[in-house]
């Protein structure tokens, strides 16, 4: 986060982040209008209470440990998602779709993710949502991935308008590695469809690593502890593309969407993830959204 002194951990960062959160959330009416929903919001009722300190968080599983939003109560977690869900299985159904835009950058400067979580070597990425948004458009009007953007939505329970979710092509140079990490939430869980694999290549999630195919899709959640290697000689291209937690209900993911959509949240969440040249676009983007966002205007006071 680029305001905090050089001093400040990465944890203590985080845990600023979240209690600002919840200030503004208390502040602008998110809590009152949450508490004051029906039985369908429960469960989330006590999560802000959790977040709050009114109530005491759970024991903490092991390998799992998000950065900001600690896990939901009541929703199935482990690091895999056995057997494939539907939108796993939908994702291989386009593969030719995702495959014809991958051809469009095999010649195109990526973006580098400037990371502390690479190990070694280079991870470059092609977003195409990004932060909720659709940064392919904004940003390379000229490698909009239109025929991926559109087979990501198709899928069932995909969350392109989550802030905190990504949909983008992902691609390790040779000798690249990223050291164990957690995400930044419990809210989604994640596909990796295979693209380009070569040998030399896997993924451990929790305690088990597995190995990508090409035009198959792995299905995991990263708030558990999760690393990738490439210890091949050739370039590994996944498709990286989230969806909403399978446990939680519409009404709960339209609130969480109330509550990361607000644009103090958003500018907040943006700071820890955004480069700084992507920055002002997106927060004026933020603003424009945040003016019809139904959700936003359903839980905060405007």
């Amino acid at each position: 986060m680029r305001t905090m002194s050089a001093q400040t951990s990465p944890q203590e960062i985080t845990a600023q982040v979240r209690e600002r959160i919840v200030s503004l959330a208390r502040e602008g009416g998110y809590f009152d209008a949450v508490l004051n929903a029906g039985a369908e919001l429960d469960r989330l009722k006590h999560y802000l209470r959790m977040l709050a300190g009114q109530v005491p968080a759970p024991p903490a599983r092991p390998e799992q440990s998000p950065t900001i939003f600690p896990p939901f109560p009541g929703l199935d977690e482990h690091p895999w998602r056995d057997p494939p869900p539907p939108a796993a299985q939908a994702l291989e159904g386009c593969l030719a779709a995702v495959t014809r835009d991958l051809e469009r950058l095999e010649n195109a400067d990526l973006l580098h993710y400037d990371s502390g979580i690479v190990g070694t070597g280079r991870w470059s990425v092609h977003p195409i949502y990004f932060g909720g948004e659709r940064t392919d458009r904004l940003f390379w009007p000229q490698l909009a991935m239109e025929e991926t953007a559109a087979a990501v939505r198709s899928l069932d329970g995909e969350c392109t308008g989550f802030p905190l979710a990504d949909v983008l092509f992902s691609s390790h140079a040779p000798g690249t590695t990223l050291t164990p990490h957690c995400s930044w939430d419990g809210f989604r869980m994640r596909l990796h469809l295979g693209l380009k694999v070569p040998e030399g290549c896997g993924i451990r999630v929790g305690t088990e690593a597995r190995h990508w195919q090409p035009g198959r899709v792995l299905t995991f959640h990263d708030s558990f502890e999760h690393e990738t290697w490439n210890r091949g000689t050739e370039r590994r291209v996944v498709l990286i593309a989230d969806c909403w937690h399978p446990g939680l209900t519409l009404p709960e993911r339209e609130a969480l969407l109330g509550l990361t959509r607000k644009f103090e949240v958003r500018a907040l969440l943006a700071q820890l993830r955004v480069p700084e040249a992507m920055s002002e676009p997106l927060l004026v983007r933020f603003a424009e959204q945040e003016r019809t966002d139904a959700q936003v205007r359903r839980f905060w006071r405007m």
